[in-house]
């Protein structure tokens, strides 16, 4: 048996799979993994003054839902 790694673009990435899954009963195994790099935005750069007056944040969500309930 052999191993073939690969790295595709997230728009091929279902069309690979389904081909693959589709040679499963020829001998096929696979295992994949999601590699994604982490594009996540550290917002702590960034001053942001909409919630600059809410001292207790929790508190302050709990108001919120709170009022959801009451309606």
């Amino acid at each position: 048996m052999h191993t073939i790694k690969l790295r595709v673009e997230d728009k091929i990435y279902e069309h690979i799979l389904f081909l693959l899954n589709s040679l499963k009963s020829k001998g096929v195994i696979i295992e994949h993994e999601n590699t994604k790099e982490d594009n996540s935005i550290d917002f702590s750069q960034y001053k942001i003054d909409s919630f600059a007056q809410i001292n207790n944040p929790v508190k302050w969500q709990n108001d919120i839902r709170n009022e959801w309930d009451n309606e």
